[in-house]
């Protein structure tokens, strides 16, 4: 009788311990709907989904092994948390583009400066060499060092070379199609962009947007916390001094890379009202569950999500595994296979890259 009272006990702490989980994943999972200016603290909680929804999974092996019936209570938490979970980790089937698709890669080339082990080519000829070998037919690098020498031999294979310099930070665009156009995208910072160059495409004008925004600057050091945090060797306590400046820090950021995903937003509703092709990509500094996703996907298809399976990170350093890069397009575009080249180490970012094929009927 009293272990009955007592194994009672048990499952309420635990179901309710559990409960309390699954609603902070679907605080954190659906964090995107704040607006980062105004509500950047929440807006950014979407950055620990992934840690609520892990546990959540956790409950789900506890329940299943030693009471079989509280599975229920995950099971309707990763049901509530559908979307997040698609957004962060979508699952899609495999199928080949087609033969007339163009591919397009964006990366974040980080200055070309990325330290590379001494018996391997440096950066910059790595990236050559993976460009060389896939054959892109759009290719969009941001963080581009302002020397022009340090990056043209990049470019010895494209006649349509384009480039957009604000203090020294380059967002470069080199295409197999004419670059009909370019122009810069008008906010506040000092070494963040948005570029937008206008391609001619088998007659259409298509407006490339390319994107480098806000980072976190977090130093070597304060990168290494947040790997420790996430991997749970490090201080997981808010309230201690460390992680409150860490967090306000994030907080900050998040609040000034809303003005600059607003003005692009701006810009791409004002193209789209005039019926124009809009392809966006590049290195947003933000997971698939933002504001700066959410504002981008209730306009555009996110390429990643809606081909892919797996989380796709793009940024792996110090511990941290995210997905900050993306690639949208306009209805008229259907996207292929989108994939993250993580075999590629000449940059702290991995390169992503999709086919895209217009719809002609459109």
């Amino acid at each position: 009788m009293m272990l009955k009272k007592v194994k009672s006990l048990l499952i309420r702490i635990i179901g309710g311990a559990n409960i309390s989980t699954i609603l902070i994943a679907i605080l954190t999972g659906y964090s995107d709907r704040f607006d980062a200016e105004t509500s950047p603290l929440l807006s950014c909680s979407g950055l620990a989904f992934p840690l609520f929804a892990l546990i959540n999974g956790l409950f789900l092996l506890f329940w299943v092994f030693f009471w079989w019936r509280g599975a229920i209570i995950p099971v309707l938490g990763f049901l509530a948390c559908y979307f997040p979970m698609r957004a962060f980790c979508p699952v899609n089937l495999s199928s080949d583009s087609p033969h007339d698709a163009i591919q397009l890669v964006s990366m974040n080339v980080m200055r070309l400066e990325y330290p590379m082990p001494q018996d391997s080519a440096d950066a910059q000829h790595t990236i050559k060499q993976f460009l060389d070998m896939a054959k892109p037919d759009i290719v969009c690098l941001q963080e581009v060092p302002p020397i022009v020498d340090e990056w043209k031999v990049l470019c010895d294979k494209y006649k349509n070379i384009e480039y957009v310099d604000h203090n020294g930070n380059l967002l470069l665009t080199m295409s197999r199609f004419p670059i009909i156009g370019k122009e810069r995208i008008p906010y506040e910072s000092a070494g963040n962009l948005s570029a937008a160059f206008h391609l001619l495409i088998d007659g259409d004008t298509v407006t490339l947007v390319s994107n480098h925004f806000q980072s976190f600057s977090l130093s070597k050091e304060e990168r290494s916390e947040v790997g420790k945090i996430i991997d749970g060797s490090g201080d997981r306590n808010p309230r201690s001094t460390g992680n409150r400046l860490l967090i306000s820090k994030i907080v900050n950021v998040t609040r000034h890379r809303a003005p600059q995903i607003k003005a692009v937003t701006h810009y791409i509703d004002s193209i789209r009202s005039k019926g124009r092709s809009v392809i966006v990509c590049g290195d947003f500094n933000e997971t698939p569950i933002s504001f700066s996703h959410r504002q981008m996907e209730k306009r555009l298809t996110d390429c990643y999500s809606s081909t892919a399976t797996g989380p796709g990170f793009t940024f792996e350093q110090n511990g941290m595994h995210f997905r900050i890069d993306h690639i949208f397009c306009s209805p008229d575009w259907t996207p292929y296979r989108c994939q993250v080249v993580d075999g590629l180490r000449a940059s702290d970012h991995y390169p992503l890259r999709c086919w895209l094929k217009k719809d002609t009927k459109r």
